[in-house]
């Protein structure tokens, strides 16, 4: 496994996965708290999902219902919309435990919720937009077979799939190397590195 001073993390996942929201909550923003500076993270909602063309439009099928179609799309849109890496996770932090409630959730993370985002929910951007996200996760190889999928700096595979799971800071930092003296961005008053050291040793001991 290459190892980096950047963790590419792409989260593939579905708006009403009670995994996906546990995963979201318990694991991705602790860690994205603590590591933010080593960390580009992709968040892909769609999941086990389907479509079909209706149109210039599309039609989806989702696991977990046509309310979960519904809050995939939102997701897209406030995934397009929203500018900042951490108001965007606390976003849809939000709306994986308050499904639906995009003005809300967007007046909680200081994130305006129209007109853009309420008009792409609206619309048929939104649709367009989950449509995209499906190509990409109809694409993946080995295909997706549960959520959360979260595929490393490029590459899924098995051990860090279960790692990331349950300890996804050990396994972020399980892919970074580059010594904190030789940065100085990793002398930041949130010690960054420090907390991804000790939880290194944590997870060996």
């Amino acid at each position: 496994m290459d190892k980096n001073s950047i963790v590419n993390l792409d989260v593939y996942y579905e708006s009403l996965s009670h995994d996906s929201r546990n995963f979201i909550k318990l694991q991705l923003v602790p860690t994205w708290n603590d590591l933010v500076g080593f960390m580009n993270l992709t968040l892909i909602p769609f999941g086990k999902a389907t479509f079909t063309p209706n149109g210039d439009s599309w039609d989806f099928t989702c696991q977990n219902g046509p309310d979960e179609c519904d809050g995939n799309i939102l997701h897209s849109c406030v995934l397009k919309y929203t500018e900042d890496s951490t108001i965007r996770l606390n976003y849809i932090n939000c709306l994986m435990k308050n499904p639906g409630e995009g003005e809300a959730c967007g007046a909680s993370v200081g994130q305006s919720y129209a007109p853009s985002i309420k008009e792409c929910y609206e619309g048929e951007e939104g649709k367009a937009l989950l449509k995209a996200y499906g190509d990409e996760t109809l694409s993946l190889d080995p295909a997706l077979t549960s959520v959360p999928w979260l595929v490393f700096d490029g590459e899924w595979n098995e051990m860090s799939q279960w790692n990331g799971f349950f300890a996804l800071k050990s396994e972020v930092c399980n892919h970074l190397t580059d010594p904190f003296w030789t940065r100085n961005r990793l002398l930041s008053p949130a010690d960054n590195w420090l907390s991804c050291f000790i939880s290194r040793q944590t997870e060996r001991n």
